[in-house]
């Protein structure tokens, strides 16, 4: 398992079969971490029901992985106005620096 890329580690199947010595709770649990940080940006911007189908999981190699689920496109034009934000502050704050 040494040899694998990061991509096809990144790219697995979602683990339906567990394989022993494999660290797939704790990097779910990373994932699951990650999930609540979305569903609590969410809350705060008054869109909690905005991605039902977003979830925890983790693939083959063990590496956690977060599944967004199908949007509307309320939701897509929200996550990209928030990345063009960050964006736009990361490239002002490295104008200052």
């Amino acid at each position: 398992m040494g040899e694998l890329s990061e991509t096809r580690w990144a790219e697995g199947d979602p683990a339906f079969l567990l394989e022993e010595g494999v660290g797939y709770v704790r990097e779910w649990a990373r994932a699951q971490h990650a999930v609540a940080e979305v569903k609590d940006a969410l809350a705060a911007t008054g869109c909690v029901e905005a991605m039902p189908y977003l979830r925890a999981d983790v693939n083959e190699f063990g590496a956690g992985f977060v599944e967004l689920g199908r949007v509307t496109p309320q939701t897509a034009a929200l996550i990209a106005q928030a990345l063009a934000e960050m964006a736009a502050r990361k490239s002002v704050d490295e104008r200052a620096a």
